[in-house]
Parts: C-alpha cells; structure tokens; sequence
C-alpha cells in the first residue's frame, strides 16, 4: 500500500510549479486526475521537441502517473466539470490569478463550500504583496525580485539566473510539504484548509543562509561567480586537463585537510587566511593562490589526491555524465515508463525513498485528453452530454 493511496488530487495547474507538485503527491501513491485545455493543452506541451515526435520533454519531465482530461474551464460547462470532479477529490492545485478562479466560481470560498474537505493550494506569483495581488509570474521573475539573480553570476557580469528552475521547483516542493500538512491536521478537524505559497516566498526560502544576515546587518552580497559570498574555498577550479572540479573546505579541519593535500601547509598560518571569515575577506588572493596549484595536475588525479585527505570535493559533470556516473552506482535509479505515443520512455525515479512502499512509476506522462471520457462518465456525465461537448471543443 502506497502512502497516499487512496487520495485523489485534482491538478488544474500549468507551466511547473503547480503540476510538480501534483506529480510528486502521485509518485507517493495519489491518484492524479490533470484538467487540461482542449486541443492546447497545459501550455509545456510545445515547448520543445527533444525527446520527439512532437512531445516536449519539458511536459513528460513534471506529468507522469497523471490522468488527462479536456476542459475549458474558462466555459459554464468547463468550470462544471472541475466542480464535480472537486466535489470527489481530496486535493485541488492551482496556479491562477485569484481573480480569475474567483470569477469562474473555482476559488477556495466557493469550492469549499462543495467539498468541505478539500485541501485547496494555490500558487501564486507574489502571495499578498499590495498592489501586486494579481500580477502573474514565473521562475525567472521570482529570481530577479528576491535578490537571487544579483547574487548569481561572475563578478564581471551582469546577473544571471540559475541553470534550472529553482524556483519554481521550490514553490512545487513547499507546496507539496503544505498539501501534506494539511491533510495530517484534516485527520483530526475533519475539515480542509487553503495552503498557498508564492514563487517570491519559495525565492526567499532558497537563501535562508543570506536573509537574517542582509536584515540585520549590511553586507554586500555579489556575484562570485562558483563562489560563495560566506564561505572560502567554495568553488569551482579548472585542471590541467581543462576540467573542472569544486572544492568545499572552509572550516578549521577541511582547511588544514586542503593544505596537506596540495603541499602547502604554510596556507594554515598565514593571517589572511587563518579563519573562514579571514579568507572570505581575501578570497581574491585566495584564489590567485590555488588557481595555479590546481592547473597543475588533471582533474581526476586532484580528486584521488583530495579523496585520501579527506576533502570534499567533486567534478563538475554534465548532466548526461551524471546520470551515466550515478545511474551504473545506485540501481532503480533510471527506470523506464510507457508513453502512449514514444512507447518506452527513461525517466528518473521518484526522488523519495521509503523503507515500506517505495514510490512506484509506470506511467509517462499523459498524452492530451487520454482519461477524458472515462473520467467524466465516472463523475456521472452521459456520454451524449460529452459527445456534445466535444463537438463544441468544450471538452
């Protein structure tokens, strides 16, 4: 038995935030039914063609397990639908504008009072900033009004964004974590709540190392490139071989484990050195110091070197050298799904692990409007009724 089995969440999310979340509720054993818009579709539907045959693995990547049902839902008959499919499911995600929801009768007020019991999340751009209540958002937005894209970059350029959506993958996993929690309190009250987060929020909660320290004093947090603006060494150096490797050694011992390993120990004395917060300070000179010691041997002869004393450090691989490296060392990790149209498809395994039940995968991800009529028949529509509707590109 699955840890959720028996749950159903109704997904009417787009883009990542939202359906990320409904995904990992469906890997630990949630039934996912995913409303989606007829003939379009979630709108990650196209944006790439890299796994073929028209299927973006963008979409593939954050909607496998889930059921796919057509609905406009900006339509009576759409936003019927979602009312009667709420009306049986423990869980509604979203990602709308407030007023859009409230305009269509979908808001947590007025589906609550259908399904007193459901656990209602919605996704937000900025939550309750004043005068922003309604402005969209994605990733890229979250990261530049945080703070976080000043921070991220070489010092000698301008910001830049993370390489993956940290955000949004953020927002999915706090979501989840506030889905979880309201369903545990539903077990003792009987009674559903509204869980929201915000992309802003979920930027701020991936610098919880920066935040106390700008609200309660004034540094000057910049760009450092691989760097890190608190800790030294922290970051990444080019071998003889033109690879790359990171080493991680600011406090006392990995510091005085580094020196032995490169043969420097009159590192450990020197006074712009001495401490971590000495050598944050002088991570300029720092850096001139080590640049040239690693670009003196290749990157896997550095790492045996540094692996025998015991200092954290690692190459900087691809993300197919990755999955290659760590796909061969720990089994289950890539599994295969079966797509309708792609036939066998590698993914990633769930990225939770239990000692019970673990997260099982055997869906990819849904092609437009599979589960449609199967799922509106069991909510008790006649298959006229559908017909008609499709006819009208309703559903």
């Amino acid at each position: 038995m699955s840890h959720l089995s028996g749950l159903k969440i109704l997904d009417l999310g787009s883009a990542l935030a939202a359906p990320f979340s409904a995904m990992l509720l469906g890997e630990m054993g949630a039934q996912v039914i995913k409303i989606e818009k007829p003939g379009r579709g979630d709108l990650i539907r196209f944006t790439d063609d890299y796994v073929g045959k028209g299927e973006s693995g963008y979409f593939l990547g954050i909607n496998r397990g889930k059921e796919s049902v057509t609905a406009d839902i900006r339509t009576e008959v759409g936003q019927r639908i979602v009312r009667e499919l709420a009306a049986d499911c423990d869980v509604l995600i979203e990602n709308f504008r407030s007023h859009r929801m409230a305009e269509w009768g979908l808001d947590y007020a007025q589906i609550s009072k259908i399904n007193p019991r459901i656990v209602y999340c919605s996704v937000t751009a900025f939550g309750g900033a004043q005068g922003m209540e309604e402005d969209g958002g994605n990733d890229i937005i979250g990261q530049a009004y945080s703070g976080m894209m000043d921070v991220t970059g070489e010092p000698d350029s301008g910001p830049s964004k993370a390489g993956t959506p940290v955000v949004d993958a953020s927002a999915a996993m706090l979501s989840t974590i506030g889905i979880l929690a309201a369903l545990f309190k539903r077990e003792q009250t009987g009674v559903g709540e509204h869980v929201q987060v915000s992309l802003l929020e979920a930027s701020y909660a991936l610098m919880p190392n920066y935040l106390v320290s700008v609200l309660n004093g004034n540094p000057r947090f910049t760009r450092q490139g691989s760097g890190h603006p608190q800790l030294a060494p922290y970051q990444a150096f080019e071998a003889s071989d033109g690879l790359y490797l990171v080493v991680g050694a600011f406090h006392r011992a990995s510091w005085r484990q580094l020196c032995t390993a490169i043969e420097r120990l009159d590192l450990i004395e020197d006074a712009r050195f001495k401490e971590n917060w000495d050598r944050v300070k002088h991570r300029a000179a720092l850096a001139e110091v080590l640049r040239p010691i690693f670009g003196s041997k290749p990157r896997d002869e550095w790492l045996a070197i540094l692996s025998r004393h015991e200092v954290i450090a690692a190459p900087v691989l691809s993300i197919k050298d990755s999955l290659d490296f760590f796909s061969a060392r720990i089994p289950g990790l890539v599994i295969e799904t079966q797509h309708d149209k792609l036939g066998s498809l590698r993914e990633v395994r769930a990225p939770i692990r239990f000692s019970s039940d673990p997260p099982t995968v055997h869906r990819a991800a849904p092609v437009l409007g599979r589960d449609t009529q199967q799922r509106l028949l069991k909510a008790g529509f006649t298959e006229a009724q559908i017909d008609e509707w499709r006819a009208k590109r309703l559903v």
